[in-house]
């Protein structure tokens, strides 16, 4: 079943919100979970989801590995799309300094 929940991301007056998507063990137990974290220019997403894809539907994309919500934020980042790079992600960034770019 799938999980919704609600993440802050950042601290202090720039704090913001964005709406993580969970669906554990998608393909059945013991197996990895989808998740995406969606922000409001763009969206994080798993290695599940395909970056590729992503740019060809030129979306704003950030990829980041990761078995919870948490993970996802404060891992840094696998890839991006052209898009993303353009609105200030950068390839050093966590998960959640990248949700912070893309909630500007």
């Amino acid at each position: 079943m799938a999980v919704f929940q609600t993440l802050e991301i950042g601290t202090g007056k720039d704090a913001t919100k964005a709406e993580g998507i969970m669906v554990p063990e998608l393909a059945g137990e013991g197996h990895a979970s989808l998740i995406v974290v969606r922000c409001a220019r763009g969206f994080l997403m798993c290695g599940y989801l395909s970056l590729e894809k992503a740019e060809q539907l030129g979306d704003v994309a950030v990829r980041v590995a990761g078995a919870s919500f948490a993970d996802v934020l404060a891992n840094k980042i696998t890839g991006m799309t052209p898009k993303a790079a353009k609105l200030g992600v950068t390839p050093d960034m966590t998960g959640e300094q990248a949700a912070a770019v893309l909630n500007r």
